[in-house]
């Protein structure tokens, strides 16, 4: 005996709407018109002789109907979508997306990446690059190595490293007549600044160099331009071994005080629970953890 079951096209916009609580975001993620969408799901409460949403004033909310089926669809959605991606990657090639923080990509990741290359040749990588939390029910991601304090809702979350930082400069902006010998010297230096000022609070507070005013000098919203800003003499940075060890080695930066500030912090693999089963992001996830011990 047949399965009776309601156009999948009905089903799906109403999991998608469910999903958002509203007709115009799932319009906009099955690339139609709200008007059909409102259509599909009209379709589906007839076919059910029941309401799904209660339309209130610019906004909605789902029925107890509603509700019980949403809890149904959206994982069974979810599992479907991911077979269909493990069995299409079991087939020949696999194509592996990767969203990743510029910093963490070109200071760790990619000096490391032809290993992973010659281990797994049928694995291509598709890697996008930002600093914004991943939002992996509307992009066509299936990995992110993100930094954070590993929070996520609905996602897996590994930590790889953890990050310490510690004051560094260009050797230019050091001369006899203005040296840097204990924290409070830094009061006469520019300091530049990750994204924000809690990285100099911080240290300077584990210093109890709190007479040195923190919230001054250049914030730079990208990791990379900060490294370079105090390559190029621009102040004083506070950098991480990660990302400035070659630099010191090569003489480029100066490491001011052996103190450090380890984070809470960390540079985290994230991916939905479901990914974990994809053989490309275990492959992935497996040689991560074998590079970071």
């Amino acid at each position: 005996m047949g399965r009776k079951l309601p156009p999948l096209n009905s089903l799906k916009a109403f999991e998608a709407a469910a999903r958002s609580l509203s007709f115009t975001v799932a319009a906009e993620e099955l690339c139609v018109t709200q008007a059909a969408v409102s259509h599909q799901i009209k379709s589906l409460e007839v076919y059910l002789a029941t309401k799904l949403f209660t339309r209130l004033h610019r906004r909605l909310s789902l029925t107890e109907e509603g509700e019980e089926l949403y809890v149904t669809l959206q994982p069974a959605f979810d599992e479907i979508a991911q077979t269909i991606v493990s069995i299409r990657q079991n087939f020949g090639r696999q194509m592996l997306k990767v969203r990743l923080a510029p910093s963490f990509a070109a200071k760790w990741l990619s000096p490391r990446l032809k290993q992973f290359r010659d281990m797994y040749p049928d694995i291509d990588l598709n890697l996008s690059h930002s600093s914004k939390p991943v939002d992996f029910r509307n992009e066509d991601v299936d990995v992110a190595l993100t930094y954070g304090g590993g929070e996520w809702k609905d996602v897996e979350c590994f930590p790889l490293i953890y990050l310490d930082f510690f004051p560094v400069c260009s050797p230019s902006l050091l001369n006899k007549k203005k040296m840097i010998k204990q924290p409070l010297d830094l009061a006469t230096f520019p300091l530049l600044h990750d994204a924000d000022y809690k990285g100099w609070e911080n240290w300077l507070n584990q210093e109890n160099a709190v007479s040195v005013n923190a919230h001054r000098g250049t914030i730079i919203d990208d990791t990379n331009v900060l490294i370079q800003a105090a390559l190029d003499g621009q102040g004083v940075a506070l950098g991480s071994s990660p990302f400035v060890a070659d630099h010191i080695q090569s003489g480029r930066l100066v490491r001011l005080f052996d103190h450090e500030l380890v984070s809470s912090n960390a540079y985290h693999f994230v991916c939905p629970p479901a990914n974990l089963k994809q053989p490309a992001v275990k492959a992935f996830h497996q040689w991560l953890l074998t590079h970071v011990a």
